[in-house]
C-alpha cells in the first residue's frame, strides 16, 4: 500500500506522464475535423512561400541600380499572368500589392514615397535595395518542415495548411475516456433531488473540462453500492476505454471500495494520495492497458486535479508534443497564510501581471464559487508559511497555453 501522505503534487504529475502510452494510431481527417488534434507525422511544404517574387505595396517596381527618374511602362495587378518582358535601363512598372515582381527589378517604392509621379514618369528618393519585394521562398521553401509531428492543430495551423492546398491530415486518435461517480445519494442535473440528494457536479463539470481540452468523454453513471458489482462492472468498462475516470469513493473510509476494486481489476497504482491541499484523495495508476484516474468527491478539489493532472496525462497520450502547463509571473497582492507541511493548489484572480488569492485563500474544497470567481490557479510546494504581499508567485491562468517543458512550481 502507498503511504497517502508521501507523494507531493509534482511527483504525482511526474508519475503520470514517465508512466504514459503515448499513442500510435492514426487516422486522416478534413482540416474543418482537425481542430485541437494532434498532428501525427510533419507536414512539409507542398510549394514555396511566397510561390512567386512579389510586391509587398502598392507602389513600383524598379532595378535599384537605375536613375532617380523612371520611365513607367505597364501596370502589374495582383493575380495578372504574364510572360517575362524586357524592361530598359531606368524604366520601371507600376505594381500593386501582391503582383508578381518583373524577372530583373529588385526594389519597389510606394506611391506616396515618390517625389513626382505622373502618368508616364516617376521620381524617386534614395531607398534601400530590395524594399518592399518578397522573395519567393523567403518564408520557406519547398520540402521544409512546417509543422511537426505532435503540434495541436489551431486555426492558424490550418491556415498554414490551406497556404499548401493540404485539405486532409493525419493526425493521432485520441483515447476513449469513461467518466464515473460514486455515491447513491447523485442525481443528474434533469433529475429532481431531495434535499437528501446532491446532483452529479463532478462527472459533468470534468466531461466539460476535457472538452474544452479537446477531448471527448462519456458519463458512464455512477458505480454500483457494493464490491463485487462495482469489480465486475469495471471489469467491463476496461475493455471498452483507454482512460477511466472516476471521482469519490478513494479514499480509507468503510463504503469507499473503490480503489480495492480496482486493485482487483489489476491495477498498478502510481501512487494512492496527494500531500496536497485540496485535492488528498487522489490515486492513478494502470490497469492492464488503461490509465485510470481516481479524483476527491469534492467538486472543486476534483476540478483542479484534473486540470493539473488529468489534462496533461490526456495530452501525451493523445500524442500531444506539448503538455506541461505553461505558466506566467505575477505579482502577489495580498499576504495570505499556507500549512508549511502540504504542497496546495490555491486559486485566484490574474490581472495586467498581479495576483490575487481568492478570498486569501480561505473556501472549502466543496465549494464553486472559487472556481466561478478565479480564472488561474497557483501550485506551491511545501516549506513556507506565508506568502507575502509583493512577491512573484509563479501561476497557471485557465486559459492556458502547453509547453515541452516542465514549469517550477512555487517553493
Amino acid at each position: 500500500m502507498i503511504t497517502l501522505d508521501k507523494i507531493s503534487f509534482s511527483q504525482a504529475l511526474d508519475l503520470c506522464l514517465e508512466n504514459t502510452s503515448e499513442t500510435i494510431i492514426k487516422k486522416q481527417v478534413f482540416i474543418y475535423d482537425a481542430l485541437k488534434e494532434f498532428i501525427a507525422e510533419d507536414v512539409k511544404a507542398e510549394r514555396n512561400s511566397p510561390a512567386f517574387t512579389n510586391s509587398a505595396m502598392d507602389g513600383f517596381a524598379f532595378k535599384h541600380s537605375d536613375n532617380r527618374k523612371l520611365k513607367v511602362v505597364k501596370t502589374i495587378y495582383a493575380g495578372d499572368k504574364y510572360e517575362d518582358f524586357d524592361i530598359k535601363e531606368n524604366e520601371c512598372v507600376r505594381i500593386m500589392t501582391g503582383a508578381r515582381v518583373p524577372e530583373g527589378l529588385d526594389t519597389v517604392i510606394p506611391i506616396e514615397k515618390c517625389i513626382s509621379v505622373t502618368d508616364n514618369e516617376i521620381e524617386i528618393p534614395e531607398i534601400k535595395k530590395g524594399s518592399n519585394v518578397r522573395l519567393k521562398g523567403e518564408e520557406f521553401a519547398k520540402g521544409d518542415v512546417l509543422i511537426q509531428k505532435g503540434t495541436e492543430i489551431t486555426p492558424e495551423i490550418i491556415a498554414m495548411l490551406v497556404n499548401q492546398g493540404i485539405v486532409n491530415v493525419n493526425i493521432y486518435v485520441k483515447p476513449k475516456i469513461a467518466i464515473l461517480s460514486t455515491g447513491n445519494e447523485l442525481k443528474d442535473p434533469w433529475e429532481s433531488a431531495d434535499e437528501d440528494e446532491v446532483y452529479n457536479i463532478n462527472s459533468h463539470a470534468i466531461k466539460m473540462l476535457l472538452q474544452k481540452h479537446g477531448f471527448k468523454a462519456d458519463i458512464i453513471g455512477i458505480i454500483p453500492d457494493t464490491l463485487d458489482k462495482t469489480v465486475e462492472f469495471i471489469k467491463t468498462l476496461k475493455t471498452k476505454y483507454d482512460v477511466i475516470i472516476t471521482s469519490g469513493g478513494i479514499s480509507f473510509g468503510d463504503a469507499d471500495f473503490l480503489y480495492e476494486a480496482y486493485l482487483k481489476n489489476g491495477l498498478k497504482p502510481l501512487f494512492h494520495g496527494i500531500m496536497v491541499k485540496p485535492g488528498r484523495p487522489t490515486m492513478a495508476g494502470i490497469m492492464d492497458n488503461v490509465f485510470v484516474f481516481a479524483l476527491p468527491g469534492n467538486p472543486l478539489s476534483s476540478y483542479i486535479n484534473a486540470f493539473g493532472l488529468v489534462i496533461p496525462t490526456l495530452r501525451k497520450l493523445s500524442g500531444a508534443d506539448a503538455y506541461y502547463h505553461n505558466i506566467v509571473l505575477a505579482e502577489n497582492l495580498k499576504d495570505f497564510k499556507v500549512n508549511p507541511k502540504k504542497d496546495h493548489t490555491i486559486l485566484g484572480k490574474y490581472e495586467n501581471g498581479k495576483w490575487e488569492a481568492y478570498n486569501g485563500y480561505k473556501y472549502g474544497s466543496g465549494m464553486l464559487s472559487p472556481l466561478i470567481n478565479s480564472n488561474s490557479l497557483m501550485i506551491l510546494n511545501k516549506g513556507k508559511e506565508i506568502i507575502k504581499k509583493g512577491e512573484t508567485v509563479r501561476i497557471v491562468p485557465f486559459e492556458c497555453s502547453f509547453g515541452k517543458k516542465c514549469f517550477t512550481f512555487n517553493t
